[in-house]
Protein backbone atom coordinates (compact mmCIF):
# COMPACT_ATOMS: atom_id res chain seq x y z
CA UNK A 1 0.00 0.00 0.00
CA UNK A 2 2.74 2.52 1.13
CA UNK A 3 4.88 1.56 -2.71
CA UNK A 4 1.36 2.35 -4.33
CA UNK A 5 1.03 5.73 -2.67
CA UNK A 6 4.70 6.96 -3.29
CA UNK A 7 4.38 5.58 -6.92
CA UNK A 8 1.00 7.96 -7.08
CA UNK A 9 2.79 10.48 -5.54
CA UNK A 10 5.00 10.60 -7.97
CA UNK A 11 3.13 9.96 -10.76
CA UNK A 12 1.58 13.35 -9.58
CA UNK A 13 4.87 14.89 -9.06
CA UNK A 14 6.00 14.27 -12.66
CA UNK A 15 2.56 14.93 -14.30
CA UNK A 16 2.55 18.29 -12.33
CA UNK A 17 6.22 19.28 -13.13
CA UNK A 18 5.79 18.29 -17.09
CA UNK A 19 1.84 20.42 -17.34
CA UNK A 20 4.15 23.71 -16.48
CA UNK A 21 5.76 25.67 -18.51
CA UNK A 22 3.88 25.42 -21.38
CA UNK A 23 2.79 28.81 -22.49
CA UNK A 24 1.45 30.40 -25.60
CA UNK A 25 2.90 33.25 -27.42
CA UNK A 26 0.87 36.45 -27.09
CA UNK A 27 0.79 39.54 -29.41
CA UNK A 28 -0.93 41.98 -27.41
CA UNK A 29 1.62 44.31 -24.95
CA UNK A 30 -0.92 44.36 -22.39
CA UNK A 31 -1.77 40.98 -21.90
CA UNK A 32 2.21 39.27 -22.83
CA UNK A 33 3.06 41.31 -19.33
CA UNK A 34 0.30 38.77 -17.30
CA UNK A 35 0.87 35.92 -19.26
CA UNK A 36 4.94 36.46 -18.90
CA UNK A 37 4.45 36.37 -15.02
CA UNK A 38 2.10 33.32 -15.43
CA UNK A 39 4.51 31.32 -17.01
CA UNK A 40 6.98 28.67 -15.44
CA UNK A 41 9.87 26.92 -16.88
CA UNK A 42 9.17 22.97 -17.03
CA UNK A 43 11.23 20.02 -16.39
CA UNK A 44 12.55 17.61 -19.09
CA UNK A 45 9.77 14.34 -19.46
CA UNK A 46 10.79 11.75 -16.07
CA UNK A 47 12.20 14.74 -13.60
CA UNK A 48 10.86 16.19 -10.65
CA UNK A 49 10.90 19.83 -9.95
CA UNK A 50 11.30 20.99 -6.77
CA UNK A 51 12.28 24.77 -5.70
CA UNK A 52 13.04 25.95 -9.28
CA UNK A 53 15.68 22.95 -9.94
CA UNK A 54 14.19 19.57 -11.32
CA UNK A 55 15.45 15.40 -10.31
CA UNK A 56 16.15 12.72 -11.92
CA UNK A 57 17.16 9.67 -10.04
CA UNK A 58 19.52 7.38 -12.39
CA UNK A 59 19.47 3.62 -10.90
CA UNK A 60 22.62 2.69 -13.25
CA UNK A 61 25.42 2.26 -10.58
CA UNK A 62 28.56 4.15 -11.13
CA UNK A 63 31.56 5.44 -9.92
CA UNK A 64 31.21 9.25 -8.35
CA UNK A 65 33.25 10.87 -11.56
CA UNK A 66 31.14 8.67 -13.73
CA UNK A 67 28.18 9.68 -12.09
CA UNK A 68 28.89 13.51 -12.34
CA UNK A 69 30.02 13.00 -15.51
CA UNK A 70 26.62 10.96 -16.65
CA UNK A 71 24.92 14.21 -14.66
CA UNK A 72 26.73 16.66 -16.94
CA UNK A 73 25.61 14.94 -20.22
CA UNK A 74 22.24 15.50 -18.98
CA UNK A 75 22.73 19.45 -18.82
CA UNK A 76 23.32 18.83 -15.02
CA UNK A 77 25.18 17.72 -11.68
CA UNK A 78 25.17 15.42 -9.00
CA UNK A 79 22.22 16.51 -6.38
CA UNK A 80 23.00 19.31 -4.37
CA UNK A 81 20.56 19.65 -1.01
CA UNK A 82 19.80 22.99 0.44
CA UNK A 83 16.98 22.14 2.68
CA UNK A 84 15.32 19.78 4.98
CA UNK A 85 12.22 19.63 2.16
CA UNK A 86 14.60 19.17 -0.98
CA UNK A 87 16.34 16.26 1.15
CA UNK A 88 12.66 14.25 1.84
CA UNK A 89 12.18 15.36 -2.02
CA UNK A 90 15.13 13.64 -2.59
CA UNK A 91 14.35 10.79 -0.56
CA UNK A 92 11.05 10.51 -2.24
CA UNK A 93 12.42 10.31 -5.67
CA UNK A 94 14.89 7.33 -4.63
CA UNK A 95 12.10 5.63 -2.68
CA UNK A 96 9.82 5.50 -5.88
CA UNK A 97 12.14 3.93 -8.05
CA UNK A 98 14.34 2.27 -5.13
CA UNK A 99 12.01 0.77 -2.38
CA UNK A 100 14.79 -0.74 -0.20
CA UNK A 101 16.37 2.85 -0.57
CA UNK A 102 19.72 1.46 -1.10
CA UNK A 103 22.79 3.80 -0.80
CA UNK A 104 22.65 7.01 -3.48
CA UNK A 105 25.71 9.23 -4.95
CA UNK A 106 25.10 13.09 -3.96
CA UNK A 107 27.09 15.92 -5.41
CA UNK A 108 29.45 16.71 -2.13
CA UNK A 109 33.14 16.17 -1.62
CA UNK A 110 35.76 17.20 0.29
CA UNK A 111 38.25 15.49 -2.08
CA UNK A 112 40.65 18.68 -3.13
CA UNK A 113 41.20 19.72 0.93
CA UNK A 114 39.83 17.84 3.81
CA UNK A 115 36.73 19.41 6.08
CA UNK A 116 36.17 21.69 2.67
CA UNK A 117 33.20 20.25 1.36
CA UNK A 118 31.48 21.58 -1.94
CA UNK A 119 29.04 20.59 -4.40
CA UNK A 120 29.54 19.86 -8.24
CA UNK A 121 27.04 22.32 -9.29
CA UNK A 122 28.69 25.38 -7.31
CA UNK A 123 25.99 26.03 -4.89
CA UNK A 124 27.25 27.08 -1.55
CA UNK A 125 27.17 24.14 0.70
CA UNK A 126 25.13 24.75 4.21
CA UNK A 127 22.71 22.01 5.05
CA UNK A 128 24.32 18.80 6.00
CA UNK A 129 22.32 15.56 6.90
CA UNK A 130 24.97 13.15 7.95
CA UNK A 131 24.56 10.10 10.06
CA UNK A 132 25.91 9.78 13.53
CA UNK A 133 29.59 9.72 13.54
CA UNK A 134 29.79 11.05 10.07
CA UNK A 135 31.74 12.55 8.48
CA UNK A 136 34.90 10.38 9.40
CA UNK A 137 37.15 10.34 6.88
CA UNK A 138 38.08 6.80 7.13
CA UNK A 139 40.49 5.44 4.53
CA UNK A 140 40.49 8.81 2.67
CA UNK A 141 36.51 9.17 2.06
CA UNK A 142 35.86 12.45 0.09
CA UNK A 143 32.37 11.68 -1.57
CA UNK A 144 29.46 11.36 -0.21
CA UNK A 145 26.26 9.48 -0.48
CA UNK A 146 22.89 9.28 1.49
CA UNK A 147 20.47 6.00 2.44
CA UNK A 148 24.01 4.73 4.31
CA UNK A 149 23.05 2.36 6.71
CA UNK A 150 19.94 1.91 9.52
CA UNK A 151 19.77 5.82 10.23
CA UNK A 152 19.49 6.34 6.17
CA UNK A 153 21.53 9.70 6.03
CA UNK A 154 25.05 11.28 5.04
CA UNK A 155 28.30 9.08 4.93
CA UNK A 156 31.41 9.83 3.72
CA UNK A 157 32.44 7.04 1.51
CA UNK A 158 36.05 6.60 -0.68
CA UNK A 159 34.94 7.55 -4.52
CA UNK A 160 35.77 4.59 -6.42
CA UNK A 161 32.79 2.50 -5.24
CA UNK A 162 29.50 2.56 -7.59
CA UNK A 163 26.04 3.56 -6.80
CA UNK A 164 22.75 4.65 -8.29
CA UNK A 165 22.78 8.33 -8.09
CA UNK A 166 20.40 12.09 -8.23
CA UNK A 167 20.86 14.59 -11.24
CA UNK A 168 19.60 18.32 -10.80
CA UNK A 169 19.61 20.57 -13.05
CA UNK A 170 18.33 24.45 -11.98
CA UNK A 171 15.09 25.99 -14.41
CA UNK A 172 16.38 28.16 -16.93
Amino acid sequence: MVRLTEMSLLFVLLTASSALGHCKQINEPQKRVAAVQACEPSCPLGWVKFDRRCFSYVSQTLDWASAEAYCLNQGANLASIHSENEYQTVKALIRAYDPKQNPTWLGLNNCQKRRSWFWSDGTKFGYSKWNKGEPNNLNEECCVHMNWAAQRDWNDIPCNLAYPFVCVKRLE
